[in-house]
């Protein structure tokens, strides 16, 4: 198994009706599994394309900048960047 680094979430607003996190993935990175626990959009800062993985392979996602995305809570999944740039996604948690 390839140990990757660790992607690096920073909250950037938390209050009674969201929490903005900004998203940093370094190349080769990755969030380890994890499951939301709120429903949330997505706001890619770069057009790149990422590999995601909900338990049946990663597969490649394309992301273009400023194109928002929305997911709903409850799927387990690990976000990969294979790329060598550093990317960077908001994230906003809807309460």
């Amino acid at each position: 198994m390839i140990e990757r680094p660790t992607f690096v979430m920073t909250e950037q607003i938390d209050n009674p009706r969201t929490c903005v996190n900004h998203l940093h993935f370094p190349a080769g990175s990755e969030t380890r599994w994890h499951r939301h626990e709120r429903d949330y959009v997505i706001v890619p800062m770069h057009s790149c394309e990422l590999l995601i993985d909900s338990g049946e392979g990663a597969k490649p996602v394309k992301l273009t900048a400023g194109e928002c995305y929305y997911r709903d809570a409850g799927v387990e999944h690990n976000v990969i960047n294979p790329s060598e740039i550093d990317i960077t996604l908001i994230e906003v948690e809807i309460k």
